[in-house]
């Protein structure tokens, strides 16, 4: 088997759909975000990790607290030889004692862990089920010795059950009650507190209201369910007590440090295999019975079949579009990570080693759910109706809002209104589902109206909030969070939102006037209009676009500032939306060659402020060139692909493109540090001491967006309303490509050469082996496979 974009701790298998650690010492914790919706894990390379039902941060069910430098919290086996008296861990984590082997394979939906100590080969497969609100550990252990092995394995978790961190422990066990059911083989948690108030408003006053159960497939030796006796005071997990006693303590109760330990005995001879299942999960009370998940999940046979279900599970979202390019790196992003960590991880998990959130951020999950529209697009529509019930009347927005429970910040921020209509046009656009404008949904603070009256307030609201200019007002903030403080008194200006606002408008007036709606499609003409000669008027700096103004009026974003001289956003954007005048176009794209498009990708901005400027907000006051100062901020770092390419610079759009795509940064693993199977959300730029260095990995709106730039923009298969566009933008040593997908009702199989090693235009397109005079193909919508041959050339 070919192993692809190999370093030192790993690499990709053939079909790039799993990528293998060869060594628990990575530069940083390379995880697995694994969801199927409800319930959720996060496991790193050492076995680290903890899980999850809702969200992370109302509703975790084992402890962990944030520590990549450490990763020493999870939930652990330990394999115990009785003869030899030692033993080890089935991960690295907690034991790491020296190894024979050790590998971990990461995949959609599962991560399977090979270690082999003291000649006991252990194989653990650890998943989520993919109907259940369980996750499932298989360990097939293995003797490679002469002797039969007496062995016993002991599982490990702490329970948490409810808001987390619980850095208040002493408070919070207070209320666990653990019990053990020895003949289900089961350990079982309670809790009589959540942090939630009753219906009356008082705190502290509710339960939580599921039942945490860990079982085993083999009858108990030994069990216990406090924390003390398992570890014994004053040790650590890598060395507990569990370990030295010949039996595990059985304390249960309400007196206790809550845990789940269950052991089990083992005999192994020679070259003898047996495999061992245990599960994890919660049952909701009135809903589910914790018991009837053990005996579903908690055998060996039944988890092989849920092991195969979530194959299936993951193969209906990963593989109804695949692309084949001279790029390996594009084609594994493409079909198969991008997709399993923007859904697994951003949509679903909302969680990852950098970061835990407890919500949906409007503009976050929004963008996030483009990923959907080809497999199951129903799932986008699901997410457009659930956003639209998180707005005002007014037309703004909760800026995000938890997953449990509601409630969230309403602020000013000047573009999260505005996601809504910007990804209704994408879906449209796919789907041609006009039966959702009509959907209706109640406000927040108001009765329902329809989709389309939603986002007719949202476009409203931003038209109430211009300057006197013309300009829309930056707000609180606009796209860049960290301008927190450039136009909180609604006087500063966003020229960013200017342009993203007129691309809007762009697509809503057909959809207005589709409707009859004409008196509100002149009033958005007038508007779009009058933004495009502001835009070009005011916000024009000579070679590029100003960011922003100030509340005190001062320029963001020109070349008479020191530092921020050129922002990203507006250059890109202003071509991306077609509101730059062709002149000013092409010197914005230059200047975002010349100024941003470094080593590791464009650059959100440059030079990076080396000092806080309260007038301008936190941008400013990260160290220069992390995160939104001055480094790669992959999510806008994505776009740029889009403006390239919609510039007529098919060369730069790939380059921006490959800068940025994980697997091309295994040349230099130490400095990028990061998982190069998932995108990170940021990259050092060039005035921080870790220049080239990736962070934030997982939960990061860049997934979704790299797969989209590379299909849409880089291959040029974009959908519209009458029919599938292909126009690729492609390197000019590309000999050509392949990509399968569906469109409304058919598969699309189109293949593209390119005999004059050119990088766009098309000579010739047969669709069924006939000519084709267009390169907007036709809806077949008839369950057939089509075959679309197109020869680029003049």
């Amino acid at each position: 088997m070919s192993k692809k974009f190999q370093s030192r701790y790993g690499y990709f298998t053939e079909d790039g759909r799993e990528y293998v650690i060869t060594t628990p010492l990575t530069p940083r914790p390379w995880g697995n975000v694994i969801s199927n919706g409800d319930y959720s894990m996060m496991i790193s390379q050492t076995g680290s990790g903890y899980s999850w039902r809702g969200n992370a941060g109302q509703n975790r069910l084992t402890r962990s607290f944030q520590d990549l430098i450490k990763d020493n919290w999870g939930k652990y086996l330990y394999i115990r030889d009785l003869r030899r008296q030692v033993y080890w861990s089935a991960a690295y984590k907690p034991v790491m004692r020296p190894y024979q082997h050790y590998e971990v394979a990461h995949g959609p939906g599962y991560s399977r862990f090979t270690h082999r100590v003291e000649d006991i080969e252990s194989t653990l497969t650890v998943f989520v089920a993919a109907d259940a609100p369980v996750e499932v550990l298989q360990l097939t252990l293995t003797n490679h010795s002469d002797e039969t092995r007496e062995l016993d394995i002991t599982s490990y978790a702490e329970w948490l059950l409810g808001f987390a961190p619980d850095e208040h422990r002493e408070f919070h066990k207070l209320f666990i009650e653990t019990t053990a059911d020895p003949e289900r083989q089961a350990v079982f948690a309670r809790k009589c507190l959540w942090g939630f108030p009753d219906e009356h408003g008082r705190h502290n006053n509710i339960s939580w209201p599921y039942t945490a159960f860990m079982a085993v497939s083999e009858p108990l030796k030994s069990f216990d369910c406090d924390k003390e006796t398992f570890i014994g005071m004053y040790r650590n997990d890598d060395h507990p007590q569990a370990m030295i006693d010949p039996l595990l303590a059985g304390r249960t109760g309400r007196f206790t440090d809550a845990i789940a330990a269950l052991q089990v005995a083992i005999a192994l001879r020679p070259g003898e295999s047996k495999t061992v299942v245990f599960t994890i999960g919660a049952a909701e009370d009135k809903r589910e019975d914790a018991t009837e998940l053990i005996t579903r999940f908690t055998s060996v046979e039944n988890s092989a079949q849920a092991l195969e279900n979530v194959h299936a599970f993951w193969s209906r979202f990963l593989d109804q579009e695949h692309v084949e390019t001279p790029d390996t790196a594009l084609n594994f992003m493409t079909n198969v990570w991008l997709k399993y960590q923007t859904i697994s991880g951003r949509l679903w998990g909302k969680s990852g080693l950098y970061q835990v959130s407890a919500g949906i951020g409007y503009r976050d999950q929004l963008q996030d759910s483009q990923i959907f529209l080809v497999s199951e697009p129903e799932f986008a529509r699901k997410q457009l109706l659930l956003h639209a019930a998180h707005q005002f009347i007014e037309g703004d927005v909760y800026h995000w809002w938890f997953s449990i429970r509601g409630g969230g910040p309403r602020t000013n921020c000047s573009d999260d209104l505005l996601w809504l209509p910007f990804i209704l046009s994408a879906y449209l656009k796919e789907t041609t589902d006009y039966t959702i404008l009509d959907e209706a949904i109640p406000y927040l603070n108001a009765p329902a109206e329809s989709l389309y009256e939603h986002c007719k307030r949202a476009i409203e609201r931003s038209f109430s909030r211009f300057s006197p200019r013309g300009i829309p007002l930056m707000g609180d903030h606009d796209w860049n969070d960290g301008l927190s403080a450039v136009g909180t008194l609604l006087k500063g200006e966003s020229f960013w939102v200017a342009e993203f606002l007129y691309m809007i408008l762009g697509d809503f007036i057909p959809l207005a006037q589709g409707r009859g709606d004409e008196r509100w499609a002149e009033r958005c003409e007038v508007v779009r209009e009058n933004l495009k000669d502001a835009l070009n008027r005011y916000g024009w700096d000579g070679k590029w676009y100003l960011q922003a103004t100030t509340d005190d009026g001062l320029l963001l974003g020109s070349h008479e500032n020191e530092e921020g001289k050129i922002f990203l956003m507006p250059n890109i954007w202003a071509v991306m939306s077609g509101a730059a005048e062709e002149d000013y176009a092409k010197s914005a794209m230059d200047s975002v060659t010349e100024y941003l498009l470094k080593d590791y990708g464009t650059l959100l901005n440059y030079p990076a402020f080396t000092k806080p400027r309260p007038d301008i907000g936190y941008v400013t006051r990260y160290a220069p060139g992390l995160r939104e100062n001055g480094g790669v901020y992959t999510h806008a770092a994505t776009w740029s692909v889009w403006a390239y390419s919609a510039n007529g610079q098919p060369e730069l759009a790939y380059e921006a493109y490959r800068k940025i795509c994980p697997p091309n940064r295994s040349i230099d693993i130490d400095a990028y540090k990061a998982e190069p199977y998932v995108t990170p959300g940021n990259i050092d730029g060039p005035l921080s001491e870790y220049y080239g260095r990736g962070g934030w990995t997982w939960y990061t709106g860049s997934a979704q967006w790299l797969h989209r730039v590379a299909t849409h923009w880089i291959l040029g298969v974009r959908p519209q309303e009458d029919g599938l566009l292909i126009d690729p933008a492609i390197p000019a040593h590309w000999a050509g490509f392949k990509v399968r997908r569906n469109f409304r009702g058919a598969e699309y199989a189109i293949e593209v050469t390119n005999p004059d090693s050119v990088n766009r235009g098309i000579r010739e397109i047969l669709v069924d082996g006939q000519a084709y005079e267009s390169n907007l193909l036709p809806i077949f919508a008839d369950g057939k496979t089509h075959i679309i041959s197109v020869v680029l050339g003049s």
